[in-house]
């Protein structure tokens, strides 16, 4: 009976420790296109631009892991004519996402050993900023909320430390930001992994 004892605690003990060599912290950066839509009763825009994050993860195995997110846009910029929502002269709205910051799950998958395919799945609590120009005057309407998110992606293995990829990731859908207001906030970048 001790034999057995110790033999499935070291079959145990070598299938923890082979499990803890799998997990694979890494970090990077994803650089790319925006989207930034927002919407109320009567008015809608949408805007496109240059954006990125930086990320931290790890992947637990070869099909599983848990990556968090830091990152902002750039300002986009509308200017519409007077009489629009009944302005008495000209007017410019900025959407903007001040800083986003995601928590997902990632589900992959190795397509070969050089190539593998991702889904990703969580959540994205964000500042979003529309400051409105009229004239000389500039009014500042923000909003700090938190939507669901889900994305997928590629990446290529350049050698054991290095990776690149490419990802589209839907950050916001029709989160509310104000008393019938809606934003949304998508990504389509491309990324930069180290592997430790």
């Amino acid at each position: 009976m001790k034999r057995v004892l110790i033999g499935a605690t070291m079959i145990m003990a070598g299938g923890v420790t082979a499990q803890a060599q799998d997990i694979k912290p890494y970090a990077g950066i994803g650089i790319g296109v925006f989207g930034l839509e927002y919407k109320e009763p009567g008015f809608a825009q949408k805007n496109n631009v240059f954006g990125g994050f930086g990320k931290f993860g790890v992947d637990i195995n070869d099909y599983f892991g848990g990556e968090l997110r830091l990152g902002a846009t750039g300002q986009g910029d509308k200017t519409y004519p007077t009489g629009t929502l009944g302005a008495p002269a000209p007017f410019t709205v900025g959407l903007k996402s001040d800083y986003f910051i995601s928590y997902l799950a990632k589900f992959q998958y190795p397509v070969s050993p050089d190539f593998r395919l991702y889904a990703l799945a969580g959540a994205t609590t964000g500042k979003f900023s529309r400051p409105i120009t009229l004239g000389v005057l500039t009014l500042h309407s923000a909003a700090t909320k938190t939507g669901f998110s889900y994305g997928f992606g590629g990446d290529f293995t350049v050698n054991d430390q290095v990776s690149v990829g490419a990802e589209w990731m839907q950050y916001w859908t029709n989160v509310e930001v104000g008393a019938n207001m809606k934003a949304k906030l998508w990504g389509a970048v491309g990324t930069l992994t180290m592997h430790f």
